[in-house]
This record gives structure tokens, C-alpha cells and sequence, in this order.
């Protein structure tokens, strides 16, 4: 991930920043004094120097997604403060001051990446990149003493800090549970009574993976309404086991009644 960063960084230069890799020089190297004493050419330095969790945003909830009969809970990704100081190179100072504030423009310009210069699995991620530009609360407080411990002149440098997710997949898959039964003993006659759940999807016909939100579902003997949600989902609770009629009502659908039995293996319907 931190790879496709360094690319996707480098492609926003040169793609929105204009930077022709021909004149200007892109590296990712340590700035020390030996690397400066072998530049050529004007080089902009994109140096890594922190990665550390941006625990305000860590989730402990799990995300669950249903497929052929099967649940998959998988983990929310750790998001990651990724700290680079970006200076520019040259042999004249005016330039090097003017090199700077482009770049710091075409910083602030895309806060958010175009697209186009996203690259490997930053195509790809579903959590949002955040970028932070020249904040003064960085983690580097003391150029200096940056500068000092890399045996290097100080360089006036722009702080950038991108916040990405961690991708890596735990995940615990296993078939759904689609009939919970809930029995309660009585202390002082010890009878025990029970509560049925039930749980099922609403699809269209001949295909389980195009569920229909918004269906409304008549359970007609007990006179109970559930509704599907987004992911198609209804459920009914307190239901007696035996036979049971369901009329079922979907936007630009046939209203259609079934028999439903409790317990099942499964209580999908199709439309």
C-alpha cells in the first residue's frame, strides 16, 4: 500500500503538477548529505519519515455481507497517517522558491486524488484517502533537528501527510442463522416458554443476488408487517412454530402469497 502511495504521489505530480520527469527529478530518498551532494538535475524529495494509526478513526464494528445462504464478517481496515516532507533541489534559490509554492498549489488544489493517478490498490479501496497540507500540528516540530540528524543543510520543506487504510482481510464466513430460538424457564412453575425468530430475504425471481428493498411482508395469521431493507432483508420476531401464510408486496411487483413453515431451512421469496 505505502508503494502505491509513493506512485500515486508521484503521478499527481507530474500528471496535475505538470513535472516533466525529463527536466525535474522525483525521489523518495533519504535527503542526507550524501544524497544531496550527487543530484544533477533539480529534484523534487518526497521523504517518508512517520506512519503512525489515526486512532480517532478506528471502527470496532464488523461489516457484514450475505451471499448464497452464507454471512462474512469482516473487520474495518486500521487507517494510517502516512508523514512525508517534501523539498525541492536546485542550484539557484529563486528557483527552488518557485518550484516550492507550485507544488504547494497543486497540493492544496487535490485534497482529494484524481482517478487517473491513483495506482495498485488505491484503485480500489472503499475508505476515503484524506490528505493534510503544511498543517502546523505535524508530527516534524523541530526542522532542525531533522535536518541536523540527517548531517544536512535546512531546507525549507512543505509538510504532507495522507491518511489511508491498512488492507488486509480478517474475515469469519459461515452459513446464516436464519431461525433463533430463545426458550425461557419460569423459576416458580418450571415452564418453559419460547421465542422464535425468523430471518429471510426477499429476491427476485431465479436470481438470489438481486434482493428487492422496500418489500413488505404480511405474516396474514398473526396480523405482524415486516419490511425488507436495502439488503433485502426482513424479520420477524415472537413467531409461533407451524404453518404460516405470507403476502408479500414490492414496489412494481405482483402482490404473491406463500406458505411459509417454522422452522425452515430457509424463508427467502422470490418475486
Amino acid at each position: 500500500m505505502i508503494a502505491d502511495l509513493d506512485e500515486t504521489l508521484k503521478q499527481l505530480l507530474i500528471k496535475e503538477g505538470g513535472l516533466d520527469p525529463a527536466e525535474v527529478d522525483i525521489s523518495f530518498d533519504m535527503p542526507d548529505r550524501e544524497w544531496s551532494s550527487k543530484i544533477s538535475k533539480p529534484t523534487v524529495n518526497l521523504y517518508l519519515f512517520d506512519i503512525h494509526e489515526r486512532t480517532e478513526l478506528r471502527r470496532h464494528d464488523w461489516q457484514i455481507t450475505h451471499a448464497n445462504g452464507r454471512a462474512t464478517k469482516r473487520k474495518p481496515p486500521p487507517r494510517v497517517d502516512a508523514s512525508y516532507l517534501i523539498t525541492v533541489w536546485t542550484n539557484d534559490t529563486a528557483d527552488q522558491h518557485r518550484l516550492l509554492g507550485h507544488l504547494l498549489a497543486v497540493l492544496f488544489k487535490h485534497r482529494e486524488y484524481p482517478e487517473d493517478v491513483l495506482q495498485g490498490k488505491l484503485k480500489t479501496v472503499e475508505w476515503p484517502i484524506h490528505t493534510m497540507v503544511a498543517q502546523p500540528d505535524g508530527v516534524l516540530r523541530n526542522s532542525a533537528d531533522f535536518w541536523s540528524a540527517l548531517d544536512n543543510q535546512l531546507k525549507p520543506s512543505i509538510s504532507y501527510v495522507v491518511t489511508i487504510p491498512v488492507e488486509f482481510d480478517v474475515a469469519i464466513t459461515g452459513p446464516e442463522v436464519m431461525t433463533k430460538v430463545l426458550r425461557f424457564k419460569d423459576r416458580n412453575n418450571g415452564r418453559v416458554e419460547e421465542s422464535v425468530q425468523i430471518s429471510g430475504f426477499v429476491h427476485r425471481k431465479g436470481d438470489p443476488g438481486a434482493v428487492v428493498p422496500n418489500a413488505t411482508i404480511v405474516m396474514k395469521e398473526l396480523q405482524r408487517t415486516a419490511k425488507t431493507g436495502r439488503d433485502g432483508k426482513y424479520t420477524f420476531r415472537k413467531v409461533s412454530r407451524g404453518s404460516h401464510t405470507f403476502e408479500i408486496m414490492a414496489p412494481e411487483e405482483e402482490k404473491r402469497e406463500v406458505s411459509v413453515s417454522v422452522p425452515s431451512a430457509s424463508y427467502n421469496i422470490e418475486l
